[in-house]
């Protein structure tokens, strides 16, 4: 296999090219990953919205991974990584017509949350799915060491909120057993969610960061959805992060057609991963 990580440079991109046992790895991104070029990774600077480096670059890997993503506007647009961005890996694709392989590493829950980050996301599948020899690989929220969602709930459990929403379900996947999904499934075509059956809500895991700490939890509300929408705007009143951000973090990641538990026998547990978290 000659792979090539558009996003590579990030959390999970470093990780799917050193865990898919490629012969050939390169990856694409607007900044290096260290740890990737002391392991020989070659690295290709640039943005997924450069239509014309984009192109080129993939000519000589036969598959291609997209995990480029932005959770904020603050330098690009979703729909400029998203969209934009398959659109000019899929026209490469076509170009070259030589059954390049394109994996697509999308979200849980696109089809439900109206946010833009989500709504760009379900305009790239439909996009994804031009190409006969591609997949589309639906995940969770990502734990383990250095995952972004442990800053995120620090961020919430050391704030002033007194109550919270207890909707939602994480569904947390680590991030090693989700490439061990992808790594298993070197022809699949089509459509995966991967998550967890592991039940916690954003709400729970915040708690839980704060008994660690000697803090007093938060209530968290559940007699309504008008309730819980209520306490989430309080919430965005402290500033904490992007609305959307924190929004997205009190959503239902649930989904029943797991593909986790098929290939991985004893996914890693969320729970025992937050026993040591504080803020």
């Amino acid at each position: 296999m000659k792979l090539i990580v558009f996003g590579g440079s990030g959390y999970l991109g470093s990780r799917i090219c050193k865990g898919l046992g490629a012969e050939e790895v390169a990856y694409y991104s607007r900044s290096n990953n260290k740890d990737l070029d002391s392991a020989g990774v070659r690295w290709i600077e640039g943005s997924i919205t450069d239509r014309e480096k984009v192109i080129e670059s993939i000519k000589d890997y036969d598959t291609i991974v997209d995990c480029a993503t932005v959770w904020t506007e603050k330098d690009q647009k979703f729909y400029d990584v998203n969209v934009n961005g398959i659109k000019n890996l899929v026209e490469g694709i076509k170009k070259y017509d030589t059954d390049q392989r394109l994996v697509y590493v999308s979200h849980i829950n696109i089809d439900m949350a109206p946010q833009e980050y989500f709504r760009s996301r379900r305009i790239t599948e439909g996009n994804v799915n031009l190409i006969k020899n591609s997949m589309v690989i639906r995940g969770s929220n990502l734990f383990g060491e250095g995952a972004r969602i442990y800053s995120d709930l620090r961020i919430i459990a050391s704030s002033q909120a007194k109550e919270m929403p207890g909707t939602g379900n994480l569904a947390p996947v680590h991030v090693d057993d989700f490439i061990e999904v992808l790594s298993k499934n070197p022809e699949f075509r089509g459509s995966m969610n991967v998550c967890t059956r592991e039940p916690i809500s954003a709400g729970d895991a915040v708690n839980i960061i704060r008994r660690n700490s000697g803090m007093k939890p938060a209530v968290l509300v559940t007699k309504s959805v008008f309730s819980a929408q209520k306490s989430a705007n309080k919430m965005k009143d402290l500033n904490l992060m992007d609305p959307d951000r924190l929004d997205a973090l009190f959503l239902n990641y649930y989904r029943e057609n797991t593909s986790l538990y098929r290939y991985v026998e004893n996914p890693q547990s969320f729970l025992d991963s937050l026993k040591g978290i504080k803020v």
